[in-house]
């Protein structure tokens, strides 16, 4: 049975709420209470819709990435020739995007640690779906003669996606500002895009030239 219009509101008003004071106080200094405080609502209200904090921050990272991923799907399903130029771009630009969502706006990197995993199986069936968005790219960069022809392309984009995981939380210490003292979180970042700009740069000039066949 469909839950009612005022309980799915103020479950978006309250995840709405908490993406607002997470992202100016930070995840940790963020109380319940005053996430009931800013929307209006008793704090007996909230765990009515969530047991606790963290799960309020699972579903507004859920949210981000579902989201996010229909953009990409977008993006992928709207690309021009050369299509390998406009997969290398948003190969890029996609990890770079979560990176500022995670660090710059949700200000709960350590919570997030946490959840991506969870939110990576709740979302699994989505992800599977913009792996095959990305193989149909391939597809069309194969037939438009820049890249070679492949069997599979949905398992090369898997393939493509498992490459690029470091790129994404829970990040490596080279790239977690909890780690990096050394850097701003602005330089983490500068650091993230040159990295991530070599890497995608070689897979994909790699299938120029390298004949894959998917073995069962």
């Amino acid at each position: 049975m469909a839950r009612p219009k005022i309980q799915l509101n103020r479950k978006t008003g309250i995840i709405d709420a908490a993406q607002k004071l997470f992202a100016e106080k930070g995840f940790e200094k963020t109380t319940m209470q005053e996430i009931a405080d800013h929307i209006g609502i008793g704090k007996g209200s909230i765990y009515l819709e969530f047991k606790n904090k963290d799960e309020i921050y699972l579903s507004m990272v859920e949210r981000y990435a579902l989201s996010h991923i229909e953009n990409l799907k977008h993006q992928i399903n709207n690309a021009k020739s050369p299509y390998l130029e406009s997969l290398e771009k948003i190969l890029i630009n996609h990890p770079l995007e979560v990176y500022d969502m995670a660090i710059f706006r949700m200000q709960g990197y350590a919570a997030l640690i946490h959840t991506s995993y969870q939110v990576k199986q709740k979302l699994r069936h989505v992800i599977q779906e913009l792996h095959k968005n990305i193989g149909c790219m391939l597809n069309k960069a194969a037939k438009n003669d820049e890249i070679q022809e492949y069997k599979d392309f949905e398992v090369l984009s898997h393939l493509l996606h498992i490459s690029l995981q470091g790129f994404f939380p829970p990040y490596d210490i080279k790239y977690s500002p909890e780690h990096r003292n050394d850097l701003s979180k602005e330089e983490i970042r500068d650091l993230l895009e040159k990295d991530l700009s070599i890497v995608v740069k070689i897979i994909l000039s790699g299938l120029k030239t390298v004949k894959y066949e998917h073995v069962e």
